[in-house]
């Protein structure tokens, strides 16, 4: 899998993580930690090629057929601040 718009240590793997492993009210999601919040949205992002099923839609708007196909390349959306994934697109 390429993934463009990708770096080598973004803004946010510097920050320390604030949760407090005591209990669940102090870890994240419940408690706001900024490192956390981004280290999941980066773990949501695929790793590995996937398929996706593209219908093919007549002149009437009713599917005929679907295609597969591999996504072998996505490009990453990125926040301005920490540089954290937004989300991405193929």
């Amino acid at each position: 899998m390429k993934i463009n718009n990708s770096l080598d240590v973004a803004r946010w793997e510097k920050l320390n993580c604030s949760c407090v492993n005591t209990s669940v009210m102090t870890e994240y999601p419940i408690h706001k930690c900024e490192r956390c919040k981004c280290k999941e949205a980066w773990e949501s992002v695929p790793q590995e090629n996937f398929k996706v099923n593209d219908p093919i839609i007549d002149k009437k708007g009713v599917i005929i057929e679907t295609k597969t196909r591999t996504i072998q390349e996505i490009t990453l959306v990125r926040g301005h601040d920490l540089q954290d994934v937004i989300g991405w697109s193929y």
